[in-house]
């Protein structure tokens, strides 16, 4: 899977947020393996994504990919909340290395969550701790 939902006939078939996260993670598993980073993906498997997760999904790749870039033996969690009209994605590095480099390379990427209607936010920059919160549309989300 390539974190685009599929088609049969006329029907889209929706894709959890969890699968996608996960084929995220195994795509960035060498890069991951090279800053010796864990990446845990926590997110709840009921939470399903409806058209247009495509776009969706090349945003949550270039994130996932900016804080394990940014990570040494990293300690990466996911998780998501959904709300009546917006889904919440928490990345959170709990060996936090390089602080102001995270938080360029994740602000770098908020003009591409906004063009979907998201927003990118950092936490935490300068402690061990760091959260980055992705919020997103729920019209994402079936």
């Amino acid at each position: 899977m390539n974190g685009q939902l599929t088609a049969t006939g006329n029907t889209i078939v929706p894709v959890s947020l969890n699968q996608l996260i996960r084929s995220l993670v195994e795509n960035t598993q060498p890069l991951a393996i090279q800053h010796h980073t864990k990446v845990v993906n926590e997110v709840d498997g009921r939470l399903l994504l409806g058209e247009g997760a495509s776009q969706l999904s090349s945003v949550l790749e270039e994130l996932l990919d900016a804080v394990i870039l940014n990570s040494r033996e990293g300690d990466i969690h996911i998780t998501a909340d959904r709300f009546k009209d917006m889904v919440l994605l928490h990345i959170e590095e709990r060996n936090n290395y390089n602080g102001y480099a995270l938080s360029f390379s994740v602000g770098s990427l908020e003009p591409d969550a906004a063009r979907i209607g998201g927003h990118i936010s950092i936490e935490g920059e300068r402690k061990k701790e760091a959260t980055i919160q992705f919020s997103f549309p729920g019209q994402f989300a079936a």
